[in-house]
Formats: structure tokens, sequence, C-alpha cells
């Protein structure tokens, strides 16, 4: 096998397969990506041979030139520091012998052979003929704005996952780790018809993965068959091993908003005045609380051995008699949350009166979080 590549068609290939990988697997080579080179196209596969795994198909005519077809499983790791150390335009990659030899105009590697291209395990090309469109930009707000409510240590719910929803023309995400939940939905297509509910758990890093193959793709297709999922993303397929366990009745943990009295902020500002009073919150006495009156929120939090702190915001509020004008919520699980909606975005808190928190965007992303005691 020999052929000459051109960096920049192969080296951001390469870097996304590789992030496929196994970082823990006892089998050595599910650390690396298998390469399969023809007279048309090249292949680049890898797999953490678990939850998730990826491949590339590129086309010879789009900057490489093949020598010599074949095989051969190609070291991650060490060639990732290659092309970040390197700059030449052309890479050659060649097995000569028992070495793998990987050269530039001004550098030349010879690289010990790694066992076992025949048993590396194959990732699926992408051949559903009904499946899910999704614009990518809406995708990756899906993904951002669920993955990080997930739960890496629950075992009564399946909550490691998010839980996605897919029908004939919406697609809807949920995640949720016991004391916060996040939900979005948005407009999509199933292509093939006859489309009922289809629901599966995706693993955060799986769709991790299907975010940063994106690119410059328009939209993205995904198929569910069994208890595999596949992403078609441009050149890329992301296949997935979905998740099994239970998943909690995310709906009864929304609150109803019929009839319940709001107060819209501007995002940015009600971040930033609990980013200034969270500053003397310590672990022992974590969160900041909110107190409403009279068009004002007064946001306060205490430390021990910090002091105390005090913001106030002016807001749209007169309080009516019965409503909850003092809560205490965890100020990590805000920040989270304002990470993934725009500083001039317009939010709506709801008064629940009881042990939750919502809030709502413009574009239908809801919040919920759990309130200290």
């Amino acid at each position: 096998m020999k052929i000459r590549c051109r960096r920049d068609k192969f080296v951001p290939m390469f870097s996304l397969i590789s992030s496929f990988v196994s970082s823990h697997d006892v089998r050595p080579v599910l650390q690396n990506v298998k390469m399969i080179v023809d007279e048309k196209t090249v292949l680049l596969m890898a797999t953490d041979g678990k939850e998730v795994g990826g491949r590339a198909v590129m086309n010879v005519e789009d900057g490489f030139t093949v020598e010599q077809t074949g095989e051969v499983i190609l070291p991650a790791k060490i060639l990732r520091q290659i092309f970040a150390e390197t700059n030449d335009e052309e890479i050659s990659i060649e097995l000569d012998g028992g070495r793998l030899l990987v050269k530039g105009g001004r550098f030349k590697y010879q690289l010990d052979m790694i066992d076992g291209v025949d048993k590396f395990p194959t990732v699926a090309p992408f051949t559903e003929d009904s499946y899910v469109k999704i614009a990518s930009s809406a995708l990756t707000g899906l993904i951002r704005r669920t993955v990080f409510a997930t739960d890496t240590n629950n075992t009564h719910y399946e909550l490691r996952g998010v839980k996605m929803i897919f029908s004939a023309d919406r697609t809807q995400a949920v995640a949720t780790d016991g004391r916060r939940l996040a939900f979005q939905e948005t407009a999509s297509e199933y292509v093939g018809g006859g489309v009922e509910e289809i629901q599966a758990i995706f693993p955060p890093r799986a769709l991790n993965l299907i975010e940063r193959s994106i690119g410059d793709a328009e939209s993205v297709d995904i198929a569910i068959k069994g208890d595999e999922a596949y992403a078609r993303v441009g050149s890329v397929v992301v296949s997935v091993h979905l998740m099994s366990g239970r998943f909690p009745d995310w709906k009864t943990i929304i609150p109803d908003r019929t009839d319940k009295k709001r107060v819209d902020f501007i995002a940015g500002e009600l971040a930033r005045s609990i980013r200034q009073a969270e500053i003397v919150a310590t672990e022992e006495k974590p969160g900041v609380w909110f107190r409403f009156s009279e068009g004002n929120v007064n946001i306060a939090a205490a430390g021990e051995a910090t002091g105390e702190s005090s913001v106030d915001l002016p807001i749209a509020y007169s309080p009516s008699e019965g409503d909850k004008t003092e809560i205490r919520i965890d100020s990590k699980f805000l920040n989270d949350f304002f990470k993934n909606i725009g500083a001039e975005d317009t939010l709506a808190f709801y008064f629940i009166p009881d042990y939750r928190t919502l809030f709502e965007t413009s574009d239908g992303y809801l919040y919920v979080v759990m309130q200290l005691a």
C-alpha cells in the first residue's frame, strides 16, 4: 500500500476519525485507525468497540494519488503528534516490508507496524432508506442544550444518555440528572414515509462526535435500526450503540405553565447578576437566593469565611397574594444553562408553587431546576 495525500484533505479527516478510537480497551488495535485504499476511494474507520464508531470515505480524485492499494492500521496517537508538528502540503504513507513510512518534503518517520488489520471491526456504512433529516444547526442546538444535564452515575434510571424522540415533522431531545432537566425540540423531516414515533437514548460521547463531524454539512441523516443508530454527515458515518435502560417519565417533571405568572429577563443581564452574587458562595453553602419584590429581584449569596453578596436587578413584576417570592437555586446549574443561550435572548421565569423552577427561552428551550432547601 502506498498513497500520497494532500494535507488539507487527509489530515482533518484523519483527526476527526481518530477521535473515535478507544482510550481504555484492552485490544490495542482499537486505539488506532484502519485505512483501506482502492483505486477510487480512501476509507478511514475507527471505533471504541462499545458505544460508537466512525467511518469516512474520501474520493481519490479529491487530492490523493494511489500508487498501490491495500489496508493498514494507522497509529492514531503518534500520527496526530506528527501532523501537529509538521506542515508539509503533501504527505506520503507507505507500507515498506514490516515498517510504515510516513514522509513529507522535510520529514520522514519509520514506524513499527500494528498487527490486526484483518481483525479490526467493520464500521457499517449508512444503508437505510428511512431516516430523519435534521438541519445541522438545529441538531447542534439540540445536542449542546441537553448533553450537559446527563448523569454518569445514576443506576436506577438510564440518566447517562440523552433521550431523542423522532416523529414525522419534529425531533425532541431531553436529558436529566434528577436535579435538573433540559428539553429542546426542532423541526425535522422523516424521509421514507410510514413513520411512527421512534424513541432512543444516545450516549453523550456519540452525540458530541456527531456534532464534531458536522463541519460545513447542511444537514444530518439519522436512522434507527434495533439497538443501533446511524448518522450520516456528508462523507462521514457515525454508528452508535444505543442505551437500553429505563428513562424517567420526563413529561411529568416539566411543570404546567398554564395560568402561571412569569417574569421575563434578558438572559445576559440575569447571568451576569448571578455570577456577581455567587462570588462568595462556597461548597458548604452553594447556590444563590432569588427574592422577588415589586419591580425588583434581589440575588444574594453567603459563604462561610467569605461573606455575603447582594445584587438588585430591576424587573417588570408585581407580586400577587400566594406567590412564592423567595427561592434558592444551585448557581452551577444555572451557569450551565446560560452557556447555551444568547446573551440577548428573552428568558421567562415561571412561578411554580412547589420545589421546581422553570426557565423557558423564546425558541422553546425548557430548563427545569430543583430548588435547594
